[in-house]
């Protein structure tokens, strides 16, 4: 209902009408009318909300694998991701596809931090399985350091860390993760294949397994110094499955 005020200002909805005071002038609008969902819309919606809680979850279960260092939109980045990848199972109905139902492959390459992309700081090429027995092997292959890892100016040490983290993305489920790390010093000749095989991982759980590279110098009384930041942070999700 409209009311006209002291100063003759009308305020209020009359009819199909929306009468405002800005700023002291009259404003005439059209009324909104009731948006309408489809239950496609309304599908895709619930969809954009759980991944959002899944993302949520999974950045809670590598907080302290990224240790800050991600880049300051990682976590509405992560959520798109999410989204993404459910939306390429085109084979499944709206509402119907999860991290359990789909095939989550296109998370695999997601950078955590943009200032330093894992692929330009680490130039071999990682790769990742999961057996039968839901153990995964992780294989490192022969490296040349001074050539294929691009190292933080000064700092003659590096370390790869690759990190399994397996979720339920329930609260009260609790996470179960493994990890290995793989020394790199600058000056070191070929390093040898690598192959690490994690413990046996939960049935029933999401999988993802990343790998970051940490900087640091040695100090005989203070033992590492590293030196990643919120710049300085190659990381990067290696393998998604169940």
């Amino acid at each position: 209902m409209a009311q006209v005020s002291k100063k003759n200002i009308i305020s209020g909805i009359t009819g199909n009408l929306v009468f405002r005071n800005l700023d002291g002038k009259q404003i005439l609008q059209s009324r909104p009318g009731k948006i309408h969902q489809t239950r496609e819309t309304v599908a895709s919606g619930s969809e954009f909300r759980h991944c959002s809680r899944w993302a949520k979850h999974l950045r809670i279960g590598l907080h302290s694998f990224l240790a800050g260092h991600a880049d300051s939109y990682m976590y509405r980045r992560l959520t798109g991701a999410f989204y993404n990848a459910l939306l390429e199972n085109t084979h499944l109905p709206k509402g119907q596809r999860t991290p359990f139902t789909a095939d989550m492959k296109a998370l695999e390459g997601f950078e955590f931090n943009i200032h330093s992309p894992f692929k330009k700081y680490f130039l071999p090429e990682i790769t990742v399985v999961m057996d039968f027995q839901r153990q995964v092997q992780v294989t490192v292959p022969e490296l040349e350091p001074k050539s294929q890892i691009r190292f933080a100016e000064g700092v003659p040490h590096a370390e790869l860390v690759v990190y399994a983290c397996a979720t339920k993305f329930e609260a009260s489920s609790p996470i179960a993760d493994a990890f290995f790390t793989l020394p790199i010093p600058l000056d070191a000749a070929v390093q040898s294949e690598t192959i690490w095989t994690s413990p046996v991982l939960p049935e029933g759980y999401f999988v993802v397994v990343a790998a970051k590279l940490l900087y640091y110098e040695e100090n005989q009384f203070m033992g590492k110094k590293y030196s990643n930041s919120d710049v300085l942070n190659p990381c990067r999700i290696l393998f998604c499955g169940i």
